[in-house]
């Protein structure tokens, strides 16, 4: 095995890594930003909404929210996707079991 070849299979490893592993937690991030209002504090410490969330802003964080639903869903049926080959002879995801 060359190192050609050894880059070719540590380049998606790495990308997954980055998105599951650094990504996930930035959409979060993001869905969150973009569901927040604008707030400020009073003078006598008190924290008061100035502006809620635009309609755009909300529909954009609830579609990241759902992406991220989705993508812990499949995550979870990755996982168990022997066993549910296995219980009930569905090939949830079109590959051989091993």
């Amino acid at each position: 095995m060359n190192i050609v070849d050894i880059i070719g299979k540590i380049i998606p490893v790495l990308l997954a890594g980055l998105f599951f592993g650094a990504g996930l937690p930035a959409l979060y991030a993001l869905g969150m930003r973009m569901l927040a209002g604008t707030t400020e504090y009073t003078a006598d410490g008190r924290l008061v909404e100035i502006e809620g969330p635009s309609a755009l802003a909300k529909a954009v964080g609830y579609i990241i929210f759902a992406i991220i639903f989705a993508v812990i869903i499949i995550g979870i049926l990755w996982i168990a996707k022997d066993f549910i080959l296995h219980i009930t002879g569905f090939n949830l995801f079109g590959l051989a079991g091993k």
